[in-house]
């Protein structure tokens, strides 16, 4: 039987270290990268794979799929180049700095007949999975209320082409970084009706967007959402290995609260706390939340990949074109949370700005 054949574009490694992270039945026969030392190190360990600088010759080799890890200013030329070349493609998030490029990367996916998977990796993560199974069992009711806290210390001037700290390469931090978040809650919480934003000024001088911000959320079902992040202050758990750079001080805390109990949950630190309520007094109608149990994915080599799983996804994306299986989230509705971020970050004070969210 014939191998899956993909083709790398972006942060290539050594040809062995590439090759055992793609999954049984696959073939690695191409890689493209803008670094010549990386370039020569694939020549040199293997002569017979494709090695260019140029995404074009990737498009138009014979492979199956493209997995992409690049700049998003590239994501919609290396997207559409490849989809019409006949590929299945994986690219980092965002589809594009417009919603423009996402359009033409759904309009060529169409067109191709082949699969767009976008790295949205928090969703298909095995804590993301985890808590979108106990909502959908009924334990903890009819969600009313879903809210996030993510704080850092910041990302660096030194960050590559500044493409996290300039709209010109990024649009804003929804469309880098708060998306996932956004996409979160719409799988957890279902469709939104409107959201509003608000923020202070900036303390960050070298962020050409918000470094704060506030999102309240209506969903559809009548819950409410809270999102709060910053990038301008440390907030818990330093470490010898975290006390510099965009790592320092990261929280990224959750909790979900339906009419029979609640759910809480540490991102980095790896559990989900479920608790019900119960009554107290016993027998009486007085409800408080009790703890029942705690779903640990500490013990993982990584514990950040509980959530945080990029490789993992990309493996499963590969998996399932192998296998002729569409991706576990269509690029489609991946489009849907980026409308979301792109206008988020279109608010040009954030001082209570509200979006209509079925206008989009």
């Amino acid at each position: 039987m014939s191998k899956h054949r993909v083709a790398l574009i972006g942060g290539i490694g050594s040809v062995a270290g590439m090759r055992n992270a793609l999954p049984d039945g696959c073939e690695l026969v191409g890689v493209c990268d803008v670094r010549e030392h990386a370039l020569e190190r694939a020549r040199t360990d293997d002569p017979s794979l494709l090695v260019t600088n140029d995404f074009y010759e990737i498009a138009k080799m014979d492979c199956d799929s493209v997995v992409s890890f690049t700049p998003n200013v590239t994501h919609r030329d290396i997207a559409v180049s490849c989809l019409e070349g006949g590929k299945h493609v994986f690219i980092e998030k965002p589809m594009g700095i417009t919603l423009q490029q996402g359009r033409e990367i759904l309009d060529a996916e169409k067109a191709a007949g082949k699969y767009v998977g976008v790295d949205l990796e928090f969703r298909w993560s095995k804590l993301g999975q985890a808590v979108k199974d106990i909502i959908t069992s009924g334990e903890i009711g009819e969600l009313r209320q879903l809210e996030v806290d993510h704080h850092r210390g910041g990302w660096l001037n030194n960050s590559p082409q500044g493409q996290y700290r300039t709209k010109r390469e990024t649009s804003g931090v929804f469309k880098m970084e708060g998306i996932h978040v956004l996409d979160l809650l719409r799988s957890w919480g279902g469709d939104f009706v409107k959201v509003q934003s608000f923020a202070a000024p900036n303390t960050l001088p070298h962020y050409e967007f918000s470094d704060n911000h506030t999102v309240m959320i209506w969903f559809e079902n009548g819950a409410m959402g809270r999102y709060s992040a910053s990038h301008n202050k440390a907030a818990y758990g330093l470490g010898a290995d975290m006390q510099r750079g965009p790592k320092g001080g990261h929280m990224f805390r959750m909790s979900m609260a339906g009419t029979k109990g609640v759910i809480d949950i540490d991102v980095w630190a790896a559990y989900i706390n479920v608790m019900h309520y119960e009554a107290d007094p016993r027998g009486s109608n007085s409800l408080k939340p009790e703890f029942q149990r705690r779903i640990d994915f500490s013990g993982l080599t990584n514990p950040m990949s509980a959530g945080h799983d990029m490789v993992g996804y990309r493996f499963d994306f590969l998996t399932r074109m192998r296998d002729g299986l569409p991706p576990y989230q269509r690029a489609a509705d991946a489009y849907e949370s980026e409308k979301i971020a792109f206008a988020l970050d279109s608010l040009e004070d954030h001082q209570g700005g509200v979006i209509d969210c079925k206008s989009l």
